[in-house]
């Protein structure tokens, strides 16, 4: 598979380097807007830089594009993308409303081509861990998930850098990072039903939200907890609690611990740790070549982007907000 890599920012190198570990798939061009950032990225990498996306579409040779680029343009690009029968694997978040997702997901129908969102963090061995051991009721009734993910990179922003921009980042790190969570929380629990947000600036820069909590209510009825910021020490933690024991995922999927109703202490257990960006660009690669549709298509990035949009208005509106109104 012939692959064009489209935004060429430290993420975009990131899957570049991901297809280098698939098989049967290889980048053979990119583009950028900035000339000097797309002649770089072709010298490193051996391939060919292309002076507009125009012309990549164009090209009969290409299959399929990365998109990594800024967040307002991926319901344009996968559009267009899609209109020209190629492929996409676009970055998390998909879109950044719900009408531009939809969009996206009819346009890539018409065309027969695979859409796959870049949600791989329910892809971790401890989540599918989690995931299996509410299946099986190993937890009991599971009555409240909490997850956290922050990091401290937006103390590092340059002035108009476009991840400090609002217009970019809704809620601040909610857009980069607590999308993940949102994703996760879906596999683990199921739909959502309610939210409840609240959002904060505590430094002048950059100009976005510092620190976001979200409070989640599932159509299960069960509760959920969202925590995410852009300026503290990095973290990323998932944990689920039910009757029958209560199991913690953290350091990014490197750690897993139980405990269980009779126990004051929680015990480790082994867990597998794996590249996920290497395997879903493994299962995107494979769907386009006629396997099983990607794990977190069009529908499931679409579900991430009605949450967050209910979490946006609760921040202004200062009360829950049903997803249903957003879907």
């Amino acid at each position: 598979m012939r692959l064009a890599s489209v935004g060429l920012g430290w993420w975009g190198g990131v899957l570049a380097d991901g297809i280098d570990a698939v098989e049967d798939a290889e980048i053979v061009a990119c583009f950028a807007r900035t000339p000097d950032s797309r002649d770089a990225f072709a010298r490193s990498r051996g391939v060919r830089a292309v002076s507009s996306y125009e012309e990549l579409l164009a090209d009969p040779e290409i299959d399929g594009v990365l998109l990594a680029t800024s967040h307002t343009s991926h319901g344009a690009l996968v559009e267009e993308a899609a209109d020209a029968g190629k492929h996409v694997f676009v970055e998390k978040p998909f879109t950044l409303t719900v009408d531009e997702g939809k969009r996206a997901i009819a346009a890539a129908e018409r065309a027969g081509v695979v859409l796959q969102v870049g949600h791989n963090q329910r892809r971790q061995p401890a989540n599918r861990r989690l995931k299996e051991l509410i299946t099986s009721g190993a937890l009991g009734s599971t009555v409240l998930v909490e997850t956290h993910q922050t990091s401290r990179n937006a103390l590092s922003y340059e002035p108009g850098y476009w991840r400090g921009n609002r217009e970019e980042s809704p809620l601040g790190s909610m857009t980069s990072l607590g999308v993940h969570m949102i994703d996760t929380m879906h596999y683990l629990m199921g739909p959502v039903a309610r939210v409840s947000t609240f959002s904060s600036r505590v430094l002048e820069e950059p100009a976005i939200d510092h620190v976001t909590t979200v409070m989640l209510e599932f159509e299960s009825g069960r509760l959920g907890y969202l925590g995410t910021s852009f300026v503290v020490p990095p973290a990323v933690v998932i944990t689920v609690r039910g009757t029958d024991g209560t199991v913690w995922n953290e350091e990014n999927g490197a750690k897993l611990y139980r405990q269980a109703p009779s126990e004051r202490t929680r015990e480790s257990e082994p867990v597998e740790t794996i590249d996920t960006v290497v395997d879903q660009l493994r299962e995107f690669v494979g769907a386009a070549n006629g396997g099983p549709p990607p794990e977190t298509g069009g529908a499931e990035g679409l579900e991430v982007i009605a949450v967050m949009a209910a979490a946006v208005a609760s921040a202004s509106s200062g009360r829950a907000e049903s997803v249903s109104d957003f879907r």
